[in-house]
């Protein structure tokens, strides 16, 4: 597992994005699939850095059967998947996560044991001080 530290910048998305996609091996995460790595990570990002408390800290694994990326903040609200109106401005975020990943979720940091609410996601741990709240949004795309 690799993780990166962000700092609240402007250049922070992006930054992210392009973590992602440099530290993920073509066979883990074809060239043609990069783009909704790279989307779905700048818009979690940017979600824990516009609701969230720093420090953000990006998370990244992968195998064969794809990657597997998470978002940790320092703030245990969750967000959740809204519907949206053709007139909104904003809070489309997670509908692009729902829509694109091949799974994804949240877990608080007051979740112990081992496995997130989706028992398919592997669980990593959060690079926090014990008893402080924290929560990680995590999404995994398929290789395929």
């Amino acid at each position: 597992m690799e993780r990166l530290t962000l700092d609240e910048q402007l250049s922070a998305a992006a930054m992210a994005r392009h973590w992602v996609c440099d530290h993920c091996p073509d066979e883990h995460l074809p060239v043609a699939r990069r783009w909704i790595a790279e989307l779905l990570t700048s818009e979690l990002v940017q979600n824990a850095l516009d609701h969230g408390r720093g420090p953000v800290v990006l998370s990244l694994t992968h195998d064969e059967e794809g990657i597997l990326v998470g978002i940790t903040d320092g703030d245990d609200r969750v967000p959740t998947l809204r519907a949206q109106s053709p007139q909104a401005t904003d809070g489309r975020g997670i509908a692009l996560v729902d829509a694109l990943a091949t799974a994804w979720g949240v877990y608080r940091s007051d979740e112990v044991g081992g496995q997130a609410e989706d028992e398919s996601a592997t669980w990593w741990p959060q690079p926090r001080d014990e008893g402080s709240p924290a929560k990680t949004v995590w999404f995994h795309l398929a290789t395929r």
